[in-house]
């Protein structure tokens, strides 16, 4: 079965009002974020709504069949309709009959009807089945409570089915109707009622007056634009009565007598489940018992019941309800010769069998799951709260909601609790983390006076380190300054060298012309040896011709001699030349020697310099390097 009771955990503000209203702790508390939240345990559920009640967050809602109900009729759906006697006063309700009409809704029927039945069987089954003690069980909260809580009750709720479901009977077995059944209804938990596998489906959707409200305005739906219609088949009696506080007791007192029997009537949980447990008690110990217990969870009855809107005032509903009364005592009673009878009874003793309405009941107390409460399971969650006294064991305030420490601790135990929902624990918690922060606060001053010496120190190295930094920073700037100039130096010789080299090539070129122009001068020498060589063999042939002339070539011989004197002297001459020639030639090769051996030492030189210069930059870069961190140092301390 789906969830009934509904938490919207965005707006459950972790108040802890639902579990201190709560009659069976069926609330689970439970930190998200480090904020309290409360959620409804489902199976320890009765349904009886004071969560709803009391929750100023909205965070509760319930859940019913009223959509699905609209949903099947749209759909073509065959269902009728069994309204509760409490939609007089909730509703302009011939209007919303009407608008149900025009919906396909076939039969309108009064559950009042179905009261009326349902007192006439429990005063015979009272008297058939003598039955010295009943606890009513028109309330599906009270039933829920003893089948789950009480269930050694359970053969003293009363053995007849509930108005709502005598009604369904009603109509299934003796009207014909075979529609599905809606019960207009103004309590959630007859959902459970519903869907009890004993009650064989009689009625399928239970259709609360509050959900019907936010459907027809949710839907703009005017009920005073639609006709007025009325109830369906057999007119009640004043079990019309049946929806306000002691109801059954007014059916059963008037068909009985004023005072005749011993009617005990309570409502609102914070009476029924404690006067339950007395009743309980009463049964063990013997004692004797009222014959009805008219008991109801809602203390104004179901006309102000969980699934109304709960916003008419009772004294209107009670106003209203009287004169209803009134009318349908005159309506129903008759006098038979000396005595009265009530109209309905007497058509029921002759058309109803007893049977078709009695009702079983299920244990289901197994379902819900027995907290350990016991001393070993509640002493370690009081340790763990710092309960270590009786007194503090003892508080009971109701900031976790349930009033009590022990049924806290017991909760906590169990998993439907946690220790943060203790305001005892977090007062004791906050004062240990006082202490420990008043301990943290003397172990940081203490840290502060060394961090403060140490920050004395620090600034002392920081200033020493700064000199330090300064004067490395000036021995610096001075080595960059003389590397600098040591780079304008080197780049000086780097072009002096530069120069030599040129000078040198430009001697290597002079020297070039010059051994061209001896070589020139060389060969005119040989052409001299040549003509000189030549000019003495014809000075030769001119003597040896003059001789041959005798006196007469005497002149030409003088001339023949001193041409070869001449021949003689230019092949000297030429010959001496040709020596120094020589002599020049090598000193030439010297010179080319030298020159290409200054070339390759110079060309050495300026690589080295190129290095040096580079080496130089480098420094001068690393030395500025140095400079920056150095100040960057300075300026961290």
């Amino acid at each position: 079965m789906s969830d009934i009771l509904l938490t919207n955990e965005e707006k459950c503000a972790g108040c802890n009002k639902c579990i201190a209203k709560c009659p069976v702790s069926a609330n689970i508390a439970y930190a998200v974020g480090g904020q309290n939240k409360v959620k409804v345990d489902q199976v320890k559920c009765i349904h009886c709504g004071e969560c709803l009640d009391v929750c100023d967050h909205q965070a509760r809602d319930f859940a019913d069949d009223t959509e699905r109900f609209f949903a099947d009729l749209k759909q073509g759906g065959k269902i009728s309709v069994v309204a509760a006697p409490a939609v007089r006063f909730n509703f302009d309700y011939k209007r919303l009959f009407g608008y149900l009409r025009s919906l396909g809704v076939k039969v309108i029927y009064d559950v009042s009807f179905g009261a009326d039945i349902t007192t006439w069987a429990y005063l015979k089954a009272i008297k058939e089945y003598k039955l010295d003690s009943v606890i009513a069980q028109p309330c599906p909260a009270i039933v829920n409570y003893v089948e789950k809580y009480k269930p050694e009750l359970i053969s003293r709720l009363a053995p007849i089915h509930s108005p709502m479901l005598c009604t369904a009977v009603y109509l299934r077995q003796y009207a014909g109707i075979k529609d599905k059944l809606a019960f207009l209804s103004p309590c959630i938990g007859k959902i459970d009622e519903i869907n009890e596998t004993t009650t064989q489906g009689l009625v399928e959707y239970n259709v609360t007056f509050r959900k019907v409200e936010e459907y027809l305005v949710r839907n703009h739906i005017v009920l005073s634009q639609y006709p007025e219609a009325d109830f369906d088949g057999d007119t009640c009696g004043i079990g019309l009565t049946f929806s306000r506080p002691g109801g059954l007791r007014e059916n059963v007192e008037h068909h009985t007598g004023d005072g005749g029997i011993w009617i005990r009537q309570v409502e609102g949980p914070q009476h029924a489940y404690h006067y339950l447990t007395e009743y309980a008690q009463r049964v063990k110990d013997g004692k004797p018992l009222p014959l009805l217990v008219d008991i109801l969870n809602c203390m104004n009855g179901c006309n102000k019941g969980t699934g109304t809107a709960k916003d008419i005032p009772i004294d209107d509903i009670d106003y209203m309800m009287n004169r209803l009364k009134a009318a349908k005592v005159k309506e129903q009673s008759k006098k038979m010769f000396y005595k009265k009878v009530y109209a309905l009874f007497a058509k029921f003793d002759k058309e109803l069998r007893l049977s078709d309405f009695t009702c079983q009941y299920q244990d289901e107390s197994g379902s819900v799951t027995v907290p350990d409460s016991s001393a070993a399971a509640i002493r370690p969650v009081f340790a763990r709260l710092h309960k270590t006294t009786e007194d503090s064991q003892n508080i009971n305030c109701y900031a976790c909601g349930f009033g009590n420490c022990r049924n806290f601790a017991q909760a906590v135990a169990n998993g439907f609790n946690h220790p943060d929902n203790c305001i005892d624990y977090n007062r004791q918690e906050l004062a240990r983390e006082h202490q420990e922060a008043m301990g943290k606060n003397r172990e940081i001053e203490e840290m502060m006076a060394e961090v403060k010496v140490l920050s004395e120190a620090r600034s002392a190295a920081a200033s020493r380190l700064e000199e330090r930094v300064r004067d490395i920073n000036s021995a610096i700037q001075e080595v960059s300054l003389g590397s600098s100039e040591n780079a304008r130096s080197i780049e000086a010789i780097n072009l002096e060298v530069l120069s030599l080299l040129q000078t040198a090539n430009e001697l290597r070129d002079s020297v070039r012309q010059v051994e061209a122009k001896l070589q020139s001068f060389t060969q005119a020498s040989d052409e001299i040896v040549g003509i000189a060589g030549q000019t003495n063999l014809l000075s030769l042939n001119a003597a040896i011709e003059a001789a041959r002339a005798g006196e007469h070539g005497k002149g030409f011989a003088v001339v023949a001699n001193e041409v070869r004197i001449l021949a003689d002297r230019s092949k000297d001459t030429v010959a001496s030349t040709q020596a120094s020639v020589d002599a020049i030639a090598g000193q030439i090769e010297a010179i080319f020697s030298i020159s290409n051996v200054l070339e390759t030492k110079m060309d050495a030189v300026s690589s080295e310099i190129t290095s040096i210069s580079a080496t130089i930059q480098e420094v001068t870069a690393k030395c500025q390097e140095i400079a920056a961190t150095a100040d960057s140092l300075v300026n961290k301390t």
